[in-house]
């Protein structure tokens, strides 16, 4: 195996999604993964054939019996020569099983564990089955997904296991950082809630002067998709700084909605006339003329505008191919597919081509003879201190995608200076989605083309552990920042692009803005059901591209940390946003498996994985898998017609079930059928059907356990986000930090950097900094 995680032991005890997910990615990178299941394979292999295809490739497989006390032994040998497991039981599973953290402690205290449940360990959503559907349902997606009706709408993309699987590996990966340092192992937990709130942060966030996320359509900012006159679809997006002023002169309509004239003028308001063109006129123009025409006309003006593509299609787009993005695999079960490809680049320490999904056993033979027991360096003692403490980041990005990489390590307790343009980061315009990228960073701004602050960049990249962007290819060469440049100063540096498209191939000047690349990728059809328009998907490549960003960090820091070699790793938007649907693969012949499974009226899945109204509101049902079919049948009785409840409603057509399922739900109010089911443990839950931020935030609970925090502020009076979504013990993490004004720490760092505080004030005279 090669790869940044070469030599590393992994013991995976999950299933269903996002336990093997992230197991999946450290297999990728060359970690020795060994998936445990029971003797003659786990039963979730035929029913999750397509998922486990991509999940358990790169690994070994061993069967052990955890019903018995020689197999929870066999198991314990097993971690003792590891360096992380993995587990996703229901709380109070594993103490049942003989393997809680505490045995796993005392047996293995070098040990990395990761926990992942549906809800967390504690909470009032400790129990509830951790379904990806319930979970969407409770924190508030299905309340904020678009649709074609009101809410709740059924989310399509499975981005809270996704989600809690990039979290897990940050987690994982940033406690083996802080491991080779002190010897301690670490328990690490998070949840599908987690996950799902790493990727709804990005617009949540509450102050007292009622400051909000802005209205679609009501700023000057065009984000949104347009239907042509050959009946195709286009994502615009004028992000950019200027972009909107040049679509407004492409559409010829300057004259009644002129360009605007500062970096943030997506924050500024239209006005009720111009708001109306927006919403009429623009969609009118672009029904004139095809999308290939657009596209060009669009590109040659510097405008986002991307295709938007059915699942797999993408796979054949040159960039895509450039960038190697598709990989084909023989699997053992589906046979040859074409499936996502690893989505991160590293130049020393670059990945292998994947292996087919284990069959039963297959690998597990020569385990221990392979995994020989390894010297451990003895713990130390002393308090508990950030996995990151004095890890030092150099932020150039902008926009959301790039710097949410460094936020969920500012975090984790990185020390990561955000490095602006005098005009500032034009996501400033939109104060919600900027606080949710820039938490915990100290800012300087400075003209670092200037001569006189060649000491200022020579200080931020020799200082740096990590340097990490998302600028256009070129620009950071231009500011002298570039990887060959900044390795010049600093050969140890880890320099972690985050390009939009890659840094080369046919698209590579591409602008790339969310949601477009989902759009490009398929996700946008996945959210918007069956034979329906796409539409936006609320979980997509902006947090995606950054917790992809946040695992490539860690993996080369760990390379480093190992080799001593630092490196210019690759880790592109678009390659992160195949990852998001690395769930759906394609056969040779075309077909595609995975994908179309939401109704046109996104209701659900199916009728056991599905939205149903009451005689009050609505229910959310997942009861997909045989056990809790059967309890569903059994709970049900002879309220179920005769030729239906004689046998397993897995064997029942999916449309006459959700027929006949719809029909007993609406004769009685959502509260009764969720403690009648509940009772006779039927995953389902009453869907949240309006917008949880405030009152997520705002919930002393969710600020006890720091998903959300509260800070004060001179203008907002309390400002409320999103602050730490997974738990580690012998860590403190630091406390939630408000994203930092416009040139905060200018100051500070400068003087860091060796310059006096009168040479300061001359640079703030010139205005060079600010």
């Amino acid at each position: 195996m090669t790869g940044p995680l070469t030599g590393l032991r992994v013991v995976d005890c999950s299933r269903g999604t996002a336990g093997p997910r992230l197991t999946r990615m450290l297999a990728d990178y060359g970690a020795d993964v060994v998936w445990v299941e029971p003797p003659g394979g786990h039963a979730s292999r035929e029913q999750l054939a397509i998922d486990y295809a991509v999940n358990l490739r790169n690994k070994r497989s061993v069967t052990v019996d955890l019903h018995d006390a020689a197999g929870v032994e066999q198991l314990l040998e097993l971690i003792s020569r590891a360096d992380v497991f993995v587990e996703n039981w229901r709380p109070g599973v594993a103490e049942r099983m003989g393997l809680g953290e505490a045995v796993v402690r005392a047996r293995a205290p070098h040990v990395v564990s990761c926990s992942i449940t549906g809800f967390g360990t504690d909470g009032q959503y400790r129990d509830v089955p951790g379904h990806e559907a319930l979970v969407h349902a409770l924190v508030g997606t299905m309340a904020e997904q678009p649709g074609f009706r009101a809410a709740p709408i059924f989310e399509g993309m499975p981005f809270a296991s996704a989600g809690a699987s990039y979290l897990g590996a940050v987690g994982v990966l940033a406690a083996l950082y802080r491991r080779n340092i002190d010897g301690i192992g670490r328990h690490v937990e998070t949840s599908l809630y987690d996950g799902a709130l790493a990727y709804l942060m990005m617009l949540w966030g509450d102050t007292d002067s009622g400051q909000s996320m802005h209205v679609p359509g009501a700023n000057r900012l065009i984000a949104r998709t347009f239907l042509c006159a050959d009946e195709e679809y286009i994502g615009v997006h004028t992000g950019a700084v200027g972009a909107f002023g040049r679509l407004m002169k492409v559409l010829e309509l300057t004259d009644r909605i002129p360009a605007g004239e500062t970096a943030q003028e997506m924050g500024i308001p239209l006005t009720p006339e111009q708001a109306q063109i927006v919403a009429d006129e623009i969609p009118a123009l672009f029904l004139q003329r095809p999308r290939s025409e657009w596209l060009d006309v669009l590109r040659a003006a510097d405008i986002c505008a991307v295709e938007y593509l059915r699942p797999c299609q993408s796979f054949d787009q040159p960039q895509v191919v450039h960038n190697g993005m598709v990989v084909t695999v023989d699997d053992p079960v589906l046979g040859t597919v074409q499936q996502v490809a690893p989505p991160i680049r590293f130049a020393v320490s670059p990945h292998g081509a994947p292996t087919p999904a284990p069959r039963v056993g297959e690998g597990g033979s020569t385990l221990l003879a392979d995994w020989t027991p390894v010297r451990r360096v003895q713990p130390a003692t002393g308090g508990d201190t950030a996995p990151l403490a004095g890890v030092r980041i150099l932020d150039l990005g902008a926009y959301y995608a790039g710097p949410y990489a460094p936020r969920l390590m500012a975090d984790l307790g990185a020390d990561v200076v955000k490095l602006e343009p005098l005009g500032g980061d034009p996501l400033r315009g939109l104060a919600v989605v900027f606080r949710s990228a820039q938490a915990g960073k100290r800012s300087i701004v400075a003209d670092l083309k200037a001569d006189d602050l060649a000491a200022a960049r020579r200080h931020l990249v020799e200082r740096a552990d990590i340097i990490h962007h998302n600028m256009r290819p070129g620009a950071a060469e231009r500011l002298g920042l570039g990887y060959e440049q900044a390795a010049a100063l600093n050969p140890e540096v880890v320099y972690v692009y985050a390009p939009g498209w890659g840094s080369s191939g046919p698209d590579h000047l591409r602008q790339s803005f969310a949601p477009n690349l989902s759009g490009f990728v398929g996700a946008c059809f996945e959210v918007t059901g069956r034979f329906n328009p796409p539409m936006y998907p609320t979980g997509n490549e902006d947090p995606g591209g950054g917790l992809v960003g946040a695992v490539a960090i860690l993996m080369g820091l760990l390379h480093r940390q190992r080799t001593g070699l630092g490196q210019y790793i690759e880790s592109s938007q678009l390659n992160a946003t195949l990852d998001g649907i690395s769930h759906i693969v394609r056969r040779p012949d075309g077909e595609v498996l995975g994908a179309d499974r939401l109704d046109p009226l996104q209701f659900g899945f199916s009728a056991l994985e599905r939205l149903y109204p009451t005689a009050d509101g609505w229910l959310c049902l997942a009861a997909q898998t045989p056990r809790d079919a059967e309890s569903l049948r059994a709970a049900l009785g002879d309220r179920l017609p005769a030729q239906i409840a004689a046998r397993s409603l897995l064997d029942t057509d999916s449309d006459d079930l959700a027929d006949v399922l719809g029909t007993i739900f609406e004769t009685r109010g959502t509260a009764d059928w969720v403690a009648e089911l509940s009772a006779a443990s039927v995953p389902v839950v009453a869907p949240k059907t309006e917008r949880q931020t405030a009152v997520f935030l705002r919930d002393p609970e969710n600020q006890r356990t720091r998903r959300a925090a509260e800070v004060d502020h001179p203008r907002d009076v309390k400002v409320r986000g999103i602050d730490q979504l997974l738990r580690m013990s012998a860590a403190e993490m630091p406390a939630y930090r408000l994203a930092p004004e416009l040139g905060a720490h200018t100051t500070e760092i400068l003087l860091e950097a060796g310059y006096s505080p009168e040479t300061i004030a001359a640079l703030l005279e010139q205005r060079l900094v600010r």
